[in-house]
């Protein structure tokens, strides 16, 4: 039966909406350089020159690689303690074209301490990963059904068996960024690899797919936003978004630019957080984690520090009043990471105080992180 012929059933939350987080696994950073995301068309002695990168936004840890596992340790604590469920990779599919190969290595790593914090773990894939390729002559159009299949096979076989793999009506749920080049004989075929999963759509639903989710649109305001609960009635299923702000750094870098949707001392992320949970869908969307180009990163930044993590524990508390973690818990895991760098202090130690976090108990990762060297 080809996807088409299904017919979905609405798809209501469980008690409550998962809290989901859009993560960019794409940084690339070392002593010597930084990578695209970081720099654009800026020279990265320059940008370290002035503590900069390529954003209005300075992460309050600096330029970092997301292949450095205690960086990774720390973002995930992070979105722990500020009360996400799970992670959504920004994914480019696992062809080792452009810069996805190394994209997919980090996500993977991404992946394994997610379910270390027992977090859920899912993608919102790329098919415009295809489209690129297509455009380089590194894939002919004859093929594109072959790299749909070959993408649905590998989630079909690496991550769905994962207990903590995101699932809607107990099936695996992938999200896509579009769909900017695959149609319906391409899903099919991804279909065919994939098995029976849910697909959810950008901006609207297809015959192909069980729902839509929202995203910002920066020209058309933040009412566009608003107006998802009603644009989005009788779809099965239905994936509102959250985000703080839309500040581009894509003139700056040599591209084409968006319009700004101000951050407003907080105000956006605040009103789009409370529209999205008034929406009553199976699971809220952030976005972003840390896209510190386009200014929608929630990380922790020089800028608005641990404001935008703190808002996010209120959310979780108005759709789970039993969430335990409050702000000060925040700091905690930070302090794992800065003793990290340190290369001061006993890694057992250090150890025991990442277990704890994982684990849930910040008090004694507190109290072990409290004096060190004592």
């Amino acid at each position: 039966m080809i996807l088409t012929e299904v017919a979905f059933a609405t798809i209501l939350p469980q008690g409550r909406p998962d809290l989901l987080i859009h993560v960019m696994p794409w940084f690339e950073a070392s002593p010597t350089d930084l990578g695209w995301h970081w720099k654009m068309n800026q020279k990265a002695e320059d940008l370290r020159k002035n503590e900069r990168v390529a954003s209005h936004y300075r992460p309050l840890i600096g330029a970092y690689d997301s292949i450095d596992p205690e960086v990774v340790e720390l973002q995930i604590l992070w979105m722990k303690y500020a009360g996400f469920d799970g992670v959504l990779a920004d994914w480019y599919g696992t062809r080792p074209w452009f810069d996805y190969g190394i994209i997919h290595a980090r996500t993977k790593l991404l992946f394994d301490v997610a379910t270390r914090a027992g977090l859920k773990i899912s993608v919102v894939y790329e098919d415009q990963t295809v489209k690129h390729a297509l455009g380089q002559n590194l894939l002919q159009s004859g093929e594109v059904k072959t790299v749909a299949e070959e993408v649905g096979a590998f989630l079909r076989k690496e991550w769905f068996p994962k207990s903590n793999f995101w699932k809607l009506d107990g099936k695996p749920a992938i999200m896509v960024f579009g769909p900017q080049q695959f149609g319906p004989a391409e899903w099919a075929a991804f279909r065919k690899g994939a098995g029976d999963y849910h697909l959810i759509t950008l901006h609207k639903t297809h015959d192909f797919a069980s729902g839509g989710y929202d995203w910002p649109i920066p020209s058309q305001g933040l009412k566009f936003n608003e107006g998802f609960a009603e644009r989005s009635k009788g779809w099965p299923v239905r994936i509102p978004v959250a985000f703080p702000r839309f500040v581009d750094w894509y003139e700056e870098g040599g591209q084409t630019g968006y319009p700004d949707l101000a951050d407003d001392s907080g105000a956006t992320y605040r009103k789009t957080l409370d529209w999205a949970i008034k929406t009553g869908g199976p699971a809220i969307q952030v976005a972003t984690w840390n896209d510190w180009q386009e200014g929608t990163q929630i990380e922790p930044s020089v800028e608005f520090g641990m404001r935008d993590l703190i808002e996010t524990q209120r959310a979780r508390k108005r759709i789970d009043p039993r969430f335990p973690y409050k702000a000060a818990d925040l700091d905690v895991p930070l302090r794992l990471y800065r003793l990290r760098k340190s290369r001061e202090v006993d890694e057992e130690l250090l150890e025991k105080a990442s277990k704890a976090l994982f684990a849930g108990k910040v008090s004694e990762a507190r109290r072990l992180l409290a004096n060190p060297g004592g």
